[in-house]
C-alpha cells in the first residue's frame, strides 16, 4: 500500500496470488446526504474455519460502540508519523480523521467522503486533500510473526476506491520502507472488480516486488469476502473466500518477513495506482459517502505451542488459585451477563466506589521460552486504566495489553515475554477506576497461559 510503483507492478500483469452489513453512518451535523444503495445486502456474519491444526491468537469482532484502543490508533492526518511522509508515498487523494472511523452494529466502518475543506497537516505544505476517510494501525499493541491473518471485508465500488487489508514490519520507524516489509493481503482495483490483488516488497539492492492475486468472478465490493494470507518461514500464500487460491505462493526467506508485522486497515482514494487521477474524476459525489465494512479481523497460529494449566482458569470455583492485591471487594468470581465458557468468570467491579485491584496467579519453574497469557474479555464503562499484564517478578515491569471497550467476549493476549530457565511468572489482570461509576465493569474468563 505505502509502493510508489504500485501501479506499474498490476498493470504489468503480475496477478497470480483471501458478512452481513451494518447502515451507513450518520453524516456530520449539517452534512448533505445522497442515498449510495451500498451496504445494502442483508445476511448473517461471514462464518470462517481456519482448518485443522489453527489457534485463534488475537481477534477484534468490534462489538459495542467504539474502537478498541488497546489494539488499534487511528490516523488523524496525511501525515505518516511512523513512515515519516505525506499522502503515504502513493500520492492518495484523502485525509484520514478520527470521525471517519466508527464502530457500530457489530462492525467497523471507514468512511470516505469529498470535502471542500482542503485539509492537510503542517508538515505536508502545499498537499491539500479533497476528501476525508479513514486509516489505522496496530503498531505496538498487535504484532505477530507468522499464522494465517484473515478478516472479512465490504469494499466500496466506484473509480478511485482503494481499500486496503495489509502489514508493515514491526521495525518500520527504524528501518524504513521496503526494508521493513510489506504484505498486502487486500487491494481493490475499480477496472478489476473480480480481483483481490495482493503484493510483497522488501529490499534487496533497492526495491523489490513481487504481485499476485485471486479471482471469483464476481464484482467483489457488492459483498463481504474473507480475505486471507497464510505466512511461514518459507512461503506466503493468499486466498479469498479460503478457496479462491492465489495464481502463485512466494517462495521467501528474506529477514523482512521474518519478523513481526502490524496490521493496517485503510480506505483510500486515487494516488499512483490509478494513475494520478484529479480529485474530480473519483467516483464519491458531493455529498455522498462510501464506506469499507470489516466484521471481523483474526490471526492464528498453528497448533505447535503449549498450553500450561493454570489453576481454576475459568473461576469456577470462585477466586481459587487467584490473589488479588488493592481492593479485594473489586474483584469477584459471579456468573452475571454469563461466563464465556461455564457459568463463572472474574469480575472487577465495585457499586460506584474508586477501587483498584491486581487478581494474578503465579507460575514457577517453567522452561526457559517465550511465554504469553490469553484470555476473554468483556469491558464497559470509564477505568484509569485496565491491563492485562503478565510479568517476570513482582517489582519488574509487565508486558501489558491495555483493554479496549468490548460489547461481547473477545479474545485478547499479552505481548510476548522471554522467561529464562527456571523461571517465574506473574500474571493477571490489573485494573484502576474513577470515583463513582457504577457502570465500570470489566469481565475475564478463560485464561491460558501458553509457550511459543
Amino acid at each position: 500500500m505505502s509502493s510508489p510503483t504500485r501501479a506499474g507492478l498490476v498493470a504489468a500483469g503480475f496477478l497470480a496470488t483471501l458478512s452481513g452489513c451494518s447502515p451507513e453512518p450518520e453524516a456530520p451535523s449539517g452534512a448533505p446526504v445522497e442515498e449510495s444503495g451500498y451496504g445494502q445486502t442483508q445476511q448473517g456474519e461471514r462464518s470462517y474455519d481456519p482448518g485443522a491444526g489453527w489457534n485463534l491468537t488475537w481477534q477484534d469482532d468490534f462489538t459495542g460502540t467504539s474502537l478498541n484502543t488497546g489494539a488499534w490508533t487511528v490516523l488523524t492526518s496525511n501525515w505518516d508519523p511512523v513512515t515519516n511522509n505525506c499522502n503515504f508515498g502513493t500520492g492518495e487523494l484523502e485525509y484520514p480523521r478520527a470521525q471517519n472511523v466508527t464502530v457500530g452494529n457489530g462492525k467497523l466502518i471507514i468512511t470516505g467522503e469529498r470535502t471542500g475543506d482542503n485539509p492537510t497537516d503542517p508538515r505536508c505544505p502545499g498537499n491539500h486533500r479533497s476528501f476525508y476517510s479513514g486509516r489505522l494501525h496496530t503498531k505496538g499493541k498487535v504484532e505477530g510473526r507468522y499464522g494465517k491473518i484473515v478478516a472479512s471485508i465490504k469494499i466500496p465500488p466506484g473509480y478511485g476506491m482503494w481499500p486496503a487489508f495489509w502489514t508493515l514490519g514491526s521495525n518500520m520507524s527504524s528501518a524504513g520502507w521496503p526494508a521493513a516489509g510489506e504484505i498486502d493481503i487486500l487491494e481493490w482495483h475499480s477496472n478489476e472488480p473480480t480481483w483481490m490483488k495482493s503484493a510483497l516488497h522488501w529490499h534487496n539492492g533497492g526495491q523489490a516486488d513481487w504481485g499476485t492475486g485471486a479471482s471469483r468472478g464476481v464484482d467483489l465490493s457488492q459483498d463481504f469476502h474473507t480475505y486471507e494470507v497464510e505466512w511461514n518461514a518459507n512461503s506466503i500464500v493468499f486466498r479469498l473466500d479460503r478457496d479462491f487460491v492465489s495464481t502463485a505462493t512466494f517462495g521467501h526467506n528474506e529477514s523482512e518477513f521474518q519478523q513481526p508485522h502490524y496490521l493496517i486497515l485503510n480506505l483510500a482514494m486515487g494516488g499512483n495506482w490509478y494513475g494520478h487521477p484529479s480529485p474530480n474524476a473519483i467516483d464519491l459525489p458531493w455529498g455522498a459517502r462510501k464506506t469499507m465494512e470489516v466484521e471481523w479481523v483474526r490471526w492464528y497460529q498453528p497448533g505447535g505451542s503449549q498450553s500450561l494449566g493454570l489453576t481454576n482458569a475459568g473461576f469456577e470455583q470462585g477466586l481459587t488459585g487467584w490473589n488479588t492485591w488493592g481492593t479485594t471487594s473489586a474483584a469477584i468470581s459471579e456468573t452475571y451477563n454469563g461466563g464465556h465458557s461455564g457459568s463463572y468468570h472474574l469480575t472487577h467491579w465495585t457499586s460506584g466506589a474508586p477501587f483498584e485491584s491486581w487478581t494474578y496467579q503465579t507460575k514457577s519453574g517453567l522452561q526457559a521460552g517465550t511465554y504469553k497469557l490469553r484470555a476473554w474479555f468483556r469491558k464497559g464503562g470509564t477505568f484509569d486504566f485496565a491491563r492485562f499484564q503478565v510479568k517476570t517478578c513482582g517489582s519488574c515491569a509487565p508486558a501489558i495489553t491495555n483493554l479496549g471497550t468490548y460489547g461481547g467476549y473477545t479474545l485478547l493476549e499479552t505481548p510476548a515475554i522471554s522467561v529464562p530457565a527456571n523461571g517465574y511468572l506473574e500474571f493477571g489482570l490489573h485494573s484502576k477506576a474513577p470515583t463513582h461509576n457504577g457502570s465500570s465493569f470489566i469481565h475475564m474468563d478463560d485464561v491460558e497461559l501458553v509457550r511459543l
